[in-house]
């Protein structure tokens, strides 16, 4: 029997996956996508696009129907005090090299566009696995699964691993790994404050326990999300609505919800795996490379910038392309990777470490660095270019 060969298959289609699919849309490289999951993505998930990455999103073709699919622009991130003060805005950079807001869009529909436009462009795109092996052939790896009830199977030359912060590739292959679980968990509630002016922004409160972020959502809606103890949360799940708003009106004084309800429990983790170095072509990427913690919404963006990078390192090859051509493209990816993105991953972990905490004591050192960026307005520059995605 003859199998079907892919140049790239790519196992995950979530967003590392997607968005690695549709920068390859028009290398002329064959490309299969493979997935257990069959239905959305999970919307309680980042979906806030910075600014330095809506112009690859424009050169990939996904940037105006995010637009048309209900995307909205939030300016900079607001901080508060524990008594609800202002401390100061960091802005968003206006450069000719980023767009002048972040976007924001929920998860699920971010991740549609992109298996859309892939699809479009002639990816395969297979869904609903319910279970898949992997082999070492001839200079090729071998992927056979099972979905709908049906067994197949095909070879590819790459294997991109995008399956996420519990790799099964990873897994299987023995890859090493870094990780660092978090001592709380992320509760997510959503809700729908009122008074919200018509120019969103990212507001962070530094309540005396906790630091507490309030995320614009489409439609005037909002995402709050903060660490809890265990303990604490099957308050957070089962409380009543009115249990809620007043424990919330304590952190964020001045905030006012017309609803609010609960709606997930995350244990965030930091960790990066080690490159591939069997036998064979194959990179990890996204969570499955990178799992960030939510702290600075981050996550997505980087999906984005590390499938760009690794879409224009193979830019040269054309389809039928060798491991041989292959593996010094790979290995030059990896040298940009740990050179530009391992500081944004230790940036990343420590804003983690920072929000890490039910006893934040008013985060007293947190707050007079943010009082000093207010004065300077070097240093807000400074924060601005790096909320943004942009190189200080």
């Amino acid at each position: 029997m003859t199998l079907r060969h892919f140049d790239i298959a790519i196992i995950g289609s979530g967003i590392a996956g997607g968005a690695l699919a549709v920068a390859l849309k028009d290398s002329g490289l064959s490309v299969l996508l493979l997935d257990r999951r069959a239905g959305p993505l999970d919307t309680s998930r980042g979906d806030h696009i910075q600014p330095a990455m809506q112009p690859v999103l424009s050169r990939w073709g996904v940037l105006d129907r995010l637009m048309e699919a209900g995307a909205e622009q939030r300016a900079g991130t607001r901080w508060f005090d524990a008594e609800g003060a202002h401390i100061v805005t960091v802005p968003v950079p206006q450069r000719d090299d980023c767009a002048g807001a972040f976007l924001f869009l929920n998860h699920e529909k971010i991740g549609d566009i992109l298996l859309a436009t892939a699809e479009e462009a002639g990816v395969v795109n297979i869904t609903g696995l319910s279970d898949w092996s992997l082999t070492r052939v001839t200079e090729n790896w071998r992927v056979d699964w099972q979905a709908d009830n049906q067994s197949a199977s095909a070879t590819c030359t790459l294997l991109v691993a995008a399956d996420g912060t519990a790799s099964t590739v990873r897994s299987r292959l023995k890859i090493g790994l870094d990780r660092h679980r978090y001592q709380y968990p992320i509760a997510v509630l959503y809700g729908r404050q009122q008074g919200v002016s018509h120019e969103r922004t990212l507001d962070v409160y530094l309540a005396e326990e906790r630091m507490v972020s309030l995320i614009p959502r489409t439609g005037g809606a909002t995402k709050v999300g903060f660490p809890v103890s265990s303990e604490d949360i099957s308050f957070w799940k089962t409380g009543s609505e009115e249990a809620l708003l007043r424990r919330l009106a304590e952190w964020c004084p001045g905030i006012e919800f017309e609803s609010l309800a609960f709606g997930a429990i995350y244990p965030p983790v930091s960790q990066q795996s080690e490159p591939y170095r069997g036998e064979g072509a194959l990179v990890l990427i996204g969570d499955a490379r990178h799992a960030m913690h939510p702290a600075r919404s981050m996550g997505m963006n980087t999906c984005f910038r590390v499938a760009d990078q690794l879409a224009a390192s193979l830019g040269g090859l054309s389809s039928g392309f060798s491991e041989e051509e292959l593996l010094p493209l790979l290995s030059e990816f990896e040298t940009r990777f740990e050179q530009e993105l391992i500081p944004r991953l230790s940036e990343n972990h420590a804003a983690g470490l920072q929000m890490d905490t039910i006893t934040g004591g008013g985060f007293v050192a947190l707050k007079k660095q943010l009082q000093l960026a207010a004065g300077d307005e070097r240093v807000l520059g400074g924060m601005a270019l790096k909320a943004a995605g942009l190189t200080v």
